[in-house]
Order: structure tokens, then sequence, then C-alpha cells
């Protein structure tokens, strides 16, 4: 089997859950997936028994594959994960951060400033400068493998994000992006470790009470 096309089916199937297309429940079919990519439904079994040892889909007896339902706990965990390892990523990326990586970061977060909240189009916006802003910290601080954990994890929690199409408390993650600057230009890594914590946590909340609202 190609590995280069058991890549390309997974990388597919992991786009359409993340940004929403595929949506929790969701039935993914073999025969579907064998003709889209012109192959047999070897390839595809096989990649569809990864992406649910990633979290991704679940099989049910007699219905076959869909995509994973989102749990509370699930979110707890992830949050929990990517509290500590960002808290450690703006840590040690503070004392190698230059006035022109903060600029950066300013420009990143007016961009978000820009954006409308009460716009339909407001979560496909926001999504990749709020990614752009946090994975600037974890690249900065030079530790690959913390980059690849952090990537992990967020690659998880952006489909927890579009599936609630949740952006209610845009003012207050402006705000605490605008904290973490300030303790990063002050040179204040523990501060900026501390806030960057406080700020995941509440992101957390947010999402947590929209998944245990009922209706």
């Amino acid at each position: 089997m190609s590995v280069s096309l058991k890549h390309k089916i997974g990388k597919y199937l992991q786009d359409e859950i993340i940004f929403g297309r595929l949506m929790p429940g969701q039935h993914i079919k073999e025969v579907w997936l064998s003709e889209k990519f012109k192959c047999s439904r070897g390839p595809v079994r096989e990649t569809l028994n990864q992406l649910e040892n990633e979290g991704f889909i679940t099989h049910i007896p007699n219905q076959g594959a869909v995509v994973a339902q989102i749990s509370p706990k699930e979110v707890e965990d992830y949050y929990a994960l990517l509290e500590l390892l960002e808290g450690k990523a703006v840590k040690w990326a503070t004392p190698l951060m230059k006035p022109e990586d903060i600029n950066q970061l300013e420009k990143i977060n007016y961009k978000i400033q820009q954006i409308s909240p009460n716009s339909r189009t407001s979560i496909e916006k926001w999504i990749p400068l709020n990614l752009a802003f946090h994975r600037f910290f974890r690249v900065k601080c030079e530790n690959t493998k913390l980059d690849w954990l952090i990537e992990q994890v967020r690659m998880r929690i952006t489909r927890f994000l579009y599936t609630s199409l949740l952006v209610s408390s845009f003012s207050q993650y402006i705000k605490d992006h605008d904290e973490i600057i300030d303790a990063v230009r002050e040179g204040n890594a523990k501060k900026a470790e501390k806030l960057m914590q406080k700020h995941i946590h509440h992101a957390k909340e947010v999402l947590m009470s929209f998944l245990t609202t009922p209706g």
C-alpha cells in the first residue's frame, strides 16, 4: 500500500473533521472514499483505523465509521495539557523575543480586533489568526518536541471550536493576548506563563459552558 495514499486520505478526513465539514455523528462511507481516491477499500480501512486511534472517528457495530462525538471530559483533558504546554512555550520564548517579534504579535492581535463577532464568517477568520498568535511562541521557544506536542493538541481542539461555532468572548481573548504581549515586552517570563495559562483556562471554560448547556 502506498504510504502517500494513506497519508492523503488521512489528511483529507482530518481537515474535513477539524474544519467542521464532517460533523460529530456523521457517517464516513468506505465506498465513497474508495471512489474519491480511486483505490481499493484496504487503504481506506487502514486509514479509518488510524484515525480511530487518534480520536477523530469511532466505529459503531452495524453502522461503520462515524465522526467521533465531543465529550466534555475530552475537552477538559486536552485543555489541561494545553495550559501546561503553552505556558512553558511562552515562558521559554520570552527571553528570546526581539522587538520585531513583539510587533508581529501586535499585528496579529490587531487583525483579530478587526473581525466582527457578528459576522457569519467570524469563526473562519478568527481561528487561523488565533492559531498564528499561539504558534508564534512555540516556534520561538526553539523546542521542536514541544512544538509537535502542542500541534497535536491544537489540531484536536480546533475541531471543537468549529463544531461549537463559538466566538462569544472576542473582547476577552483580545485583552488576554494584549496582557501576554505586555508581559513578554517586559521580559517577565513567569508572568507571561501565568497569563497564558489563565487565558487557556478561560477559553476552556467558555467551550465547556457551550458543551454542557442543554439543547
